[in-house]
């Protein structure tokens, strides 16, 4: 009986999360983690307020685009709290295999039942989703079996859920508009893939944006050796295996990690731990890591300067900067110093040049959808420009802290070339004292991490 409470009560949680999370423009992840740290519910209770939150997030265009077409009252008449249940109680239907259709149908009953108290909201709820669920004809369709793309909806893995009647736009007469509906993206990020990667790629990106990421791991090497860190999670029932220098987990709370407290791991993606490498930092270097929170890389820094010389870690946010400090406490780094300021419209908060300038520029994200699940549905179009002039802003502060024969890395979780190459380029034309040593991109990629790019750039010693 507990069990099921508690299933109820995550639910309950998780209409009230996604609800927040579109109101209060706050994140998913942060929610969730403060919520599973403050009950007492089983792991495979926390894991389904996470797994239903994330998931909705994800397939919401998609979940829309199906409530449109079995209900005769438009998305933007409906009461919140039904739309919602109804986004909840038609993700489990349709994407998830382990819980029951009826659990799902009278579950989002139930919530519409708590949080608004109308029958006729509470009839409306429950026909919809039996409208729809009586409508699939094979849930779990390989692909080869689907002959009306206007009729099936992909889900993972190669599987199409399948139904008697056509929700989806005809891919012949709009390609882009069925993508977006049948993928869950915004449409005018769509068409911008599209007319740089093609269709398959593009396909490729929203697949992957649509799955749970990886969990990696980065290993306190100071604390622990990997090898040692995968012995303790087998201890604790949790599988993992090596990859370079991380671990990788299943899908798991953070907070059921061992070790966290203790400092042993950053949760980083892989991705992400070849910026702080690309720097090339040596023991003597003093080393300035701009837009530095939440810490990831700032720790990784001290980590392979050894805790020699020192690390300003700078950031606008106070609030922010807070995490990088707790990080830095229970990661045992003790040779970063911490600056709250703007560095941006070139405002140049030192008076002492480094060695090495890490930007780790604030970006539109294009690159970690899949993680930062909420980031596609806030992110316009006209947002991109709007970085693109604050990334070149910060890249000529971090240069003028820059000492001749420095190094300067610039990087950004986006797959925008407006937000990387564009910048780069831009910057080495306006100032010839640079110059480019090396540059990466990658695309998000299904078992190799996120997608983002980085640049080395090199000051000449007058």
């Amino acid at each position: 009986m507990k069990n099921s409470s508690s299933k109820t009560d995550a639910r309950y949680e998780c209409i009230r999360i996604l609800r927040e999370i579109d109101e209060k423009e706050v994140f998913a992840h942060e929610l969730i983690s403060e919520k599973c740290s403050q009950t007492d519910w089983l792991p495979r209770d926390k894991n389904l307020l996470t797994e239903l939150i994330n998931g909705v997030i994800r397939h919401r265009l998609s979940l829309d685009t199906l409530i449109s077409s079995f209900s005769k009252i438009p998305l933007n008449k409906l009461e919140p709290w039904v739309l919602y249940a109804l986004r909840l109680g038609l993700y489990q239907i349709v994407y998830l295999d382990r819980i029951p259709v009826s659990a799902a149908i009278n579950t989002s009953v139930e919530l519409v039942k708590k949080l608004v108290r109308r029958t006729d909201a509470v009839r409306f709820t429950n026909a919809i989703l039996r409208s729809i669920e009586r409508d699939i004809q094979n849930k779990s369709a390989d692909e080869q079996d689907v002959t009306d793309l206007q009729k099936s909806l992909y889900r993972r893995e190669n599987t199409w859920c399948t139904f008697q009647h056509p929700p989806l736009p005809d891919p012949d007469k709009n390609p882009s508009a069925y993508m977006t509906a049948n993928y869950s993206h915004p449409e005018w990020l769509v068409k911008r893939w599209l007319s740089r990667y093609g269709k398959e790629k593009t396909i490729e990106i929203c697949k992957i944006n649509n799955l749970p990421p990886k969990v990696f791991l980065r290993i306190n090497h100071k604390k622990i050796s990997p090898q040692e860190f995968i012995v303790l999670l087998g201890k604790n029932g949790i599988n993992s295996y090596a990859v370079d220098n991380a671990v990788v987990v299943d899908n798991i709370t953070v907070s059921e990690i061992p070790g966290f407290s203790e400092g042993l791991f950053f949760v980083q993606d892989i991705s992400a731990m070849k910026v702080a490498q690309f720097l090339k930092v040596e023991k003597s270097n003093m080393v300035l890591d701009m837009c530095s929170a939440p810490g990831g890389k700032t720790t990784h820094i001290a980590e392979l300067l050894e805790n020699t010389s020192r690390i300003c870690a700078l950031d606008i946010s106070l609030k922010r900067l807070q995490s990088v400090q707790e990080n830095c406490q229970r990661m045992g780094v003790q040779n970063v110093f911490i600056v709250c300021g703007d560095a941006s419209g070139e405002r140049v908060p030192f008076h002492v040049k480094f060695d090495r300038v890490l930007i780790d520029a604030p970006c539109s994200n294009t690159g970690v959808l899949s993680r930062r699940v909420e980031a596609r549905w806030r992110l316009k179009e006209e947002d991109i420009p709007k970085l693109a002039a604050l990334q070149y802003s910060i890249l000529k502060t971090g240069a003028a802290m820059l000492k001749p024969g420095g190094c300067l890395v610039y990087s950004t979780c986006s797959i925008e070339p407006e937000e990387n190459r564009d910048i780069i380029k831009k910057f080495l034309s306006n100032e010839p004292q640079f110059c480019l040593d090396a540059e990466e991109y990658c695309l998000p990629a299904m078992n190799a991490g996120d997608g983002g790019y980085m640049a080395r750039l090199l000051m000449r010693k007058v």
